[in-house]
């Protein structure tokens, strides 16, 4: 029986390496095509030509002809100090936002190896470019950490949640203390003054802010949430309401644990100065005459409300906010194309980072640790 199971076992992984090695090579191409997409619609649009005119069949044909060596053209053009440095920094958050929620794991009890966690923060980066937003690689991860520690699954998803929400705070932390030096960039004349788009972008920070501290708030330091108030019972007739409640409970152990909020924000802040810092290295090569400061603020704050599930990965989203925040009359010398161009290329590097998640969660799947969890959930099953 056992060598029955055995070879069951092996042909199960068999399968499952080739389902998985399907997997990213369809997601990997997809990756290109989306960068291949990017330089197309340069090329396109430095031309007076219209890509939404485009039928799909001619816009995927312009980016597999014209894609490539548009790309290589693009990585000429940078020079290629910027364009190393961008691509370093823009890999960075990657690594520190995986110390920062093992941070979080650890506050539940759970203490996943270093190598684990940077794992699945890559992996999750891979699945982000194909799901709603910024956030949709969260559900990768937490489907991951949920199957590594399925004594604590709903602590390890709350982890998550957690981790994402703390990040996300202290990005629009960043941009609303930013507010002050884009101020000052374009004195006598303010952009915030001059441009209703500055004053909503601003507003709009402002809100998500305090929206997000409210969560935390309550969350860390309350027992709202806690499984005897009067809305855990609640959650708990609900279905699956005994690991929701159990999981919004188990929040008050981060407001609990001490300097657990500080040393997040230090690695938030480190996270935030690397994704303005990928941004300021492409401005620079591609001689954007902005000031520092302006991207200081418009960086954080476009990237906060790209993240809101509207389109797959922020897409639209993310081009229109930059073009409207940075070809405006106070930097006459910027185009619209050259705003499109500093967005696009940011979020090619962030696809770069993304292939290379494809590529642990194809060569590094973590088959011995989830063996190693099946044969002690077996053990403990009658």
């Amino acid at each position: 029986m056992n060598r029955g199971g055995g070879t069951q076992h092996v042909a199960g992984g068999r399968w499952g390496r080739w389902i998985r090695f399907g997997i990213a090579s369809l997601l990997m191409v997809a990756i290109f095509h989306i960068i291949f997409c990017n330089e197309a619609q340069l090329r396109l649009a430095s031309t007076g030509g219209d890509w939404k005119a485009l039928s799909s069949w001619e816009q995927r044909r312009m980016a597999w002809t014209l894609g490539p060596v548009e790309l290589w053209q693009t990585a000429r053009h940078l020079d290629g100090a910027n364009l190393v440095l961008a691509l370093g920094l823009c890999g960075l958050p990657i690594l520190v936002g995986g110390l920062r929620w093992r941070l979080a794991l650890r506050v539940q009890g759970l203490d996943l190896p270093l190598r684990e966690v940077v794992r699945i923060s890559f992996v999750a980066h891979f699945f982000n470019a194909f799901l709603l937003g910024s956030t949709g690689g969260d559900v990768v991860k937490a489907w991951y950490v949920a199957r590594l520690t399925h004594h604590k699954r709903a602590e390890a998803a709350v982890t998550v949640v957690v981790d994402r929400l703390l990040g996300t705070l202290a990005l629009l932390v960043f941009a609303a203390v930013m507010i002050p030096l884009a101020w000052g960039a374009t004195v006598p004349d303010p952009l915030f003054l001059r441009y209703r788009r500055y004053q909503a972008m601003a507003l709009m920070v402002g809100v998500m802010a305090v929206a997000a501290a409210l969560l935390v708030g309550i969350g860390f330091y309350s027992d709202l949430l806690s499984e005897g108030s009067a809305f855990g019972r609640w959650v708990r007739r609900m279905p699956m309401g005994l690991s929701v409640a159990r999981a919004l409970a188990a929040c008050r152990l981060f407001g609990r644990r001490r300097g657990f909020v500080r040393t997040t924000a230090l690695y938030s802040l480190l996270v935030n100065l690397s994704i303005v810092g990928t941004f300021l290295a492409l401005a620079n090569g591609l001689h954007l005459a902005i000031p520092s400061a302006v991207l200081w603020f418009v960086v954080p704050a476009v990237i906060c409300v790209a993240a809101l599930p509207i389109t797959p990965s922020g897409l639209g989203v993310r081009e229109n906010l930059f073009v409207s925040m940075l070809a405006v009359g106070a930097f006459p010398a910027v185009r619209p194309g050259e705003a499109l161009a500093l967005s696009l290329l940011g979020y090619s590097a962030n696809l770069a980072w993304s292939a290379v998640g494809g590529l642990v969660y194809l060569l590094l799947p973590g088959r011995d640790a989830l063996a190693h969890l099946d044969e002690r959930e077996a053990g403990e099953s009658p």
